[in-house]
């Protein structure tokens, strides 16, 4: 196969991959709420997704064929991009979800059981001192009270 069949090929999965990232941005971002920092500012965040992207397309065409740009090249990307809102989008969110009950939301549920397991051994622990202390506590605060009083007189 011809040097400009693979990059065409490879600007055209380029593409297909650009569109996945940037829904995943836009996704992600459209999770927070509308008054969250992260939401007023993400067209910075999309734009820099964009630059970065743009970045590591020229990068694989300069990997590919040794910096020589072609009109087919950002043609074939936006093809990819477009190949993606069309046919390839239903696919990807539905290996990202099954990626986020699989992975993500595991990973979440076990950090959350042992923080909260963490915190009420420590919270139980603080009540059981307190507990032991308070008879201490009671006879230093009686004494305190005391040594107040017999200062006044």
């Amino acid at each position: 196969m011809s040097v400009q069949l693979i990059s065409t090929a490879v600007m055209f999965l380029a593409g297909i991959m650009v569109g996945a990232f940037i829904d995943c941005i836009r996704y992600t971002i459209s999770l927070f709420p509308k008054k969250s920092v992260i939401y007023k500012i993400s067209f910075f965040i999309e734009l820099i997704g964009w630059l970065v992207l743009g970045t590591i397309s020229f990068y694989l065409l300069f990997i590919l064929k040794g910096g020589e740009w072609r009109v087919v090249d950002p043609l074939a990307q936006i093809a990819g991009i477009i190949s993606y809102d069309l046919f390839f989008q239903p696919i990807f969110r539905f290996i990202g979800r099954i990626f986020t009950l699989l992975t993500i939301k595991p990973i979440v549920f076990i950090v959350t059981f042992v923080f909260l397991t963490v915190r009420n051994v420590i919270r139980l622990f603080i009540r059981i001192l307190k507990l032991l202390f308070s008879p201490i506590n009671k006879f230093y605060e009686l004494s305190k009270k005391w040594t107040l009083t017999l200062r006044n007189k």
